[in-house]
């Protein structure tokens, strides 16, 4: 019983000792992969091209989704490193040519943003999951307008619904059924 009990003792020791380690190397490994696919599509040909654009955007929400679910998973955050993506995901808003309707239809669904779960229903009426389902809502160009603020979109996709307002950047994936 006392070696069973040591032994415990020894592994939760061990794994106190070591898991911010860990955290550290993810996080470093995080750090790699936005540096190297920011230099990916710095010299990607031809530049400004959308199909380039949306690759990286998602490249990014990839990184952000990872570091989204540790902090729902643990509490955990990494700011610096999820303020470098917000940083380069602001820079590249989806163009205003972009065809809303089709936004619109991706839209529509369950959101969950690092805090609630959001719903845009087809009629056109959004709120929180827990709440009324009162506000409105519609995409216009690049532009989510929700009860008279108007929101930059930055990627929307059957994964994730980024958005920048302001200087803020919010990030969603969608609630899978």
């Amino acid at each position: 019983m006392k070696a069973r009990l040591a032994s415990v003792i020894v592994i939760l020791i061990t794994s106190t000792l070591f898991t911010p380690a860990i955290e550290a190397a993810d996080s470093e490994t995080d750090r790699q992969k936005l540096n190297a696919i920011k230099r990916e599509y710095e010299e990607a040909q031809p530049p400004g091209n959308e199909k380039t654009r949306l690759d990286y955007v998602t490249k990014l929400a990839e990184i952000a989704n990872r570091l989204v679910s540790e902090y729902r998973r643990s509490g955990q955050r990494n700011d610096d490193l999820m303020g470098a993506i917000n940083s380069e995901l602001q820079k590249h808003p989806a163009p205003k040519n972009i065809d809303s309707r089709k936004l619109s239809q991706l839209l529509v669904g369950k959101w969950e943003s690092p805090r609630r779960v959001y719903v845009y229903r087809a009629n056109g009426k959004c709120g929180t999951e827990d709440g009324p389902i009162s506000g409105n809502w519609r995409i216009q160009e690049n532009q989510l307008i929700q009860d008279h603020s108007r929101r930059m979109i930055i990627l929307l996709n059957s994964d994730y619904f980024i958005y920048a307002e302001g200087d803020s950047v919010f990030f969603h994936s969608r609630v899978k059924a």
